[in-house]
């Protein structure tokens, strides 16, 4: 940002007219940059609106545009641990953990989406259009509300519990056998921790009077746990997550990238199709999350080259002139490789 920026104020007017002029035919703009990034650029809603009155303009600043945080850079991670989300990831005893999958990634992106409809319905009623600000902390702590709500209530901050939860006992991820392989099970109910008990072989268990309630069965997890994973650490995972779901538990075996290539269920749907890629040959594609009965839609192409058709949509679709094009090739705006 900080170089196409500079190419655009500083070396490249002609470069920063030619930018401005797709904008000025634009609906809706999105820029997740830091708070003031858009200004600086030249590119705030102000000038824009300038240009063209019902533009929508939406900027995404992780703490918001005002306020002591107002300057600060975010990433995903980052913002799970301002949001206070990192503080209940984790097991007893250790150390605050992110999710992973980044879940301010697709929450922000979630709360984008809707400002930004609602600002366009605005639009075709009124005429209007707006500028909008989307802090992705605070969106984010829309998600762990619940958590909020009662840490409020009670004084208390949500503790981590590894996979544990209040509503089975177990309930954990337990080794199976090979490297790093690993069976989810869970009982739920009463009944389920009986056919759990005579599956692994440990009737006795089952007739334990400390353990025969939910809140006994979570009092005494850590012991519960031991014996469960003994059996776990001799058994293919999923072949044992077969047989305990044949009796009423719930078990499933967690599977990893391997597992995805050759789940018969994938294969079944079709979900993979062979293409293509220009750059590293023979690529395997995922399918599409989703099924239209008319417009059902297909992977054709590998994913495009950095750069691939920018030309062809700036000239196509943006309408730009082979000058205007140009200018932006000269201020890198364009490159075909990473700035």
């Amino acid at each position: 940002a900080n170089k196409l920026s500079l190419a655009l104020e500083i070396k490249q007017p002609a470069a920063k007219a030619a930018m401005l002029a797709i904008l000025a035919k634009t609906d809706v703009v999105l820029c997740n940059f830091t708070a003031g990034t858009l200004d600086r650029m030249g590119f705030g809603h102000a000038t824009l609106k300038a240009l063209k009155p019902d533009i929508i303009v939406a900027e995404m600043p992780a703490f918001g545009s005002s306020g002591p945080l107002s300057h600060a850079t975010a990433i995903g991670p980052s913002m799970e641990m301002a949001a206070g989300m990192a503080g209940m990831i984790g097991y007893p005893g250790g150390p605050p953990t992110v999710t992973g999958p980044t879940y301010p990634d697709p929450i922000g992106a979630l709360h984008g989406a809707g400002a930004v409809l609602t600002a366009l319905l605005h639009r075709q009623a009124t005429g209007e259009g707006q500028q909008i600000e989307v802090p992705q902390v605070e969106g984010l702590m829309h998600l762990i509300g619940a958590e909020i709500l009662a840490a409020l209530a009670s004084g208390m901050d949500p503790q981590p519990r590894g996979n544990r939860v209040d509503w089975a006992a177990p309930h954990d991820a337990f080794p199976a056998a090979g490297e790093d392989q690993w069976i989810a099970i869970a009982a739920p109910s009463d009944a389920a921790w009986r056919a759990l008990c005579g599956a692994i072989g440990r009737a006795e268990l089952a007739v334990d009077a400390r353990l025969a309630t939910l809140a006994g069965r979570r009092e005494h997890e850590d012991a519960i746990g031991a014996g469960v994973a003994a059996w776990t650490r001799g058994q293919d995972k999923h072949v044992a997550a077969a047989l305990l779901q044949s009796l009423g538990v719930v078990a499933a075996a967690v599977h990893d990238g391997r597992d995805g290539a050759r789940s018969p269920y994938l294969a079944a749907r079709g979900w993979f199709t062979d293409l293509v890629h220009g750059d590293i040959g023979k690529v395997v594609q995922e399918g599409l999350p989703m099924a239209l009965s008319r417009t059902p839609g297909s992977n054709r192409f590998a994913a495009p080259c950095l750069g691939q058709h920018t030309h062809a949509i700036l000239r196509e679709i943006a309408g730009l002139s082979p000058e205007e094009i140009a200018a932006l090739d000269e201020a890198g705006a364009t490159a075909a490789v990473p700035l």
